[in-house]
């Protein structure tokens, strides 16, 4: 079981993770990097967004706030 700090990288679509791992899940504070450049740095809850995060999406468009369950929710 993964538990700590790690990095993991997709082999389909290239998305990477770093940060808190807890139960083989992202779990803690980490930051998704996706193939077209968006990104989300922030909370994690069992695998989800979950908590204070920003995403910034390749258009250049952000959202700064609450997430909960992979939605935002502010």
């Amino acid at each position: 079981m993964t538990n700590g700090i790690g990095e993991f990288t997709s082999r389909m679509g290239g998305a990477t993770y770093k940060g808190q791992w807890k139960n083989d899940q992202q779990h803690g504070k980490g930051i998704e990097k996706w193939f077209d450049n968006s990104t989300y740095e922030g909370e994690f809850k069992n695998g989800k967004k979950h908590g204070q995060g920003t995403y910034k999406w390749a258009n250049g468009s952000i959202y700064i706030g609450e997430w909960r369950n992979n939605v935002i929710s502010g």
